[in-house]
């Protein structure tokens, strides 16, 4: 039956392999390093036939909440404004968080000074699930002997390890709301300092958790961007309860802005580089916040789009969701998977008992760990703008690695293809990251330079061999019944994969190992 299902295919797209080859030709070369390629955007993607993106969402760990409010000075909120790391040295994940005990602050006693609303705080497990709160500040905080505060007056602080930094007193850096510090164990920080100045003259208005990055030779960081504007009038021809017409907005339209330094002392002005559109329904969808992760060659974005409800006046009140954004540049970013929902809030009818994690909000980076993505989040029993306190407490949900967007064949008639670009890499294995449910449902092929199929490496040939849980290495049969690898192929200009799905079969990404 397989071999009849290919030689339908071949008959239906013969016409179309000749302009493939001059799309594969006509645009330049790739050069392709030996990180994971995902399909998050089309960068190396110079036709795709008869295929489908499918978008795959976390799977929420069954043991969640795994950390509560418990703490006196927790008592108003804890919210995943903060980081979760893992530190090979200690052996430990480590988390900084967000937490406040009143509105107020923590009032005035005889032996201290109040203390400011908001403080990051600090917990850690062995294995990302079972978590304590070792009590390692360092002075009294308000009428507390003991606790684990370890930043005063920080909002949304994001930690980033820096472990080979010249000086050994800023192997931690992090920096959040209207704070920017140096630590040398992520435990002990300075952040009373002339960089804290600069940036709180770059960065402004700062309330929702930043996240900042190395990349390109630059640290950037994501935060918040405000643009006040007046009468704005939803015009949209569609009536629905998202978007009806003729009502006003006015207000203070939520946006993510970028700082950049090359230091983490100097900062450039906040500049916009990510709001919401008509599309999305501005300006009732806002982007909340972007929670930004190296991936690879791409930086991969969780972007919380709060979905207010369309009516005179409301600029807080509605449900949130997270949607997935990439960037190769950190300054353009595209939507994954036509805006589908990446993590949903959950849904609930009057009279239901509201779930711990009915609003989430994920942290400012994600966690790659033995093949798997940690993301952590915050759960919290309330929507937007309903007013605290907030009860809820901390979620991870967790995804195989790479397995953001796969592609699968669109329908059961024939098989769908995907060609590469013609690409410029060094390599002698090829793997790719998929899921097969029968034989002879995924092969891939070589092309040269002109988009014709190498000899020996048609699909044909190509067989997948085990690798290990999530990967096969691509292998091409011989003859003589020997296997040839990637590092077999002629050497002799660019060369483009071209990818044969059916079935149920699903690719994720592929690789080329040095």
């Amino acid at each position: 039956m397989t071999w009849l299902i290919y030689a339908v295919y071949a008959v239906a797209v013969v016409g179309a392999m000749a302009t493939w080859a001059a799309t594969a030709t006509a645009g330049v070369v790739a050069s392709v390093s030996h990180n994971p390629q995902l399909f998050l955007d089309d960068h190396l993607i110079a036709r795709m036939d008869g295929l489908k993106r499918k978008l795959h969402r976390p799977i929420r760990h069954p043991a969640n909440p795994l950390i509560v409010q418990d703490l006196p000075w927790e008592r108003r909120m804890i919210e995943m404004y903060g980081t979760v790391l893992y530190d090979e040295k200690l052996g430990k994940f480590r988390c900084w968080y967000l937490a406040s005990e009143s509105d107020h602050g923590i009032p005035d006693t005889p032996e201290a000074p109040g203390t400011a609303e908001y403080y990051q705080c600090y917990a850690e497990s062995r294995d990302g699930i079972r978590w304590v709160k070792p009590q390692v500040g360092l002075r009294r905080y308000g009428p507390y002997e003991k606790h684990n505060i370890v930043i005063p007056k920080a909002h949304g602080f994001c930690v980033l390890p820096t472990p080979h930094a010249e000086d050994p007193n800023q192997r931690f850096r992090g920096v959040g709301g209207a704070t920017l510090g140096f630590s040398p164990d992520g435990i002990r920080w300075d952040i009373d300092t002339p960089a804290c100045d600069l940036w709180r003259k770059a960065v402004g208005k700062n309330d929702t958790a930043t996240s900042v990055v190395r990349w390109g030779g630059e640290y950037l960081a994501y935060v918040r961007f405000q643009e006040p504007q007046r009468h704005v009038i939803d015009t949209s021809h569609r009536h629905s309860h998202r978007h009806p017409r003729g009502i006003a907005w006015r207000g203070v339209q939520r946006g993510v802005g970028l700082c950049v330094s090359r230091d983490f002392i100097h900062w450039t002005a906040k500049k916009s580089v990510f709001k919401s559109d008509a599309r999305d329904g501005h300006p009732w969808t806002q982007p909340y916040g972007l929670c930004v992760t190296p991936y690879g060659d791409v930086l991969i974005g969780l972007v919380p789009m709060l979905r207010l409800e369309p009516r005179e006046g409301n600029n807080r009140h509605g449900p949130m969701d997270v949607e997935l954004l990439v960037s190769r540049d950190g300054r353009k970013w595209s939507r994954v998977a036509d805006r589908a929902v990446f993590m949903a809030e959950q849904r609930i009818r009057p009279g239901d008992a509201r779930r711990w994690d009915r609003r989430v909000y994920p942290s400012t980076t994600m966690l790659i760990k033995d093949d798997t993505v940690h993301l952590y989040y915050t759960g919290v029993t309330s929507m937007h703008g309903e007013g605290g306190p907030f009860r809820g407490g901390f979620g991870l949900a967790t995804l195989p690695a790479d397995r953001f967007v796969g592609v699968l064949a669109a329908g059961a008639a024939a098989p769908g293809v995907l060609q590469t670009k013609p690409m410029d890499v060094n390599a002698s294995q090829l793997t790719v990251n998929a899921q097969l449910n029968g034989a002879g449902d995924f092969a891939v092929e070589v092309l040269d330079e002109r988009g014709a199929v190498l000899a020996g490496y048609g699909r044909r040939q190509s067989r997948l061999v085990r690798a290990d849980a999530l990967r096969y290495r691509v292998m091409w049969d011989t003859p003589d019944e020997e296997s040839r690898s990637w590092a077999d192929t002629p050497h002799h200009g660019p060369r483009a994969l071209r990818f044969i799905l059916s079935g149920t079969a699903e690719l994720y990404a592929f690789r080329f190992l040095p």
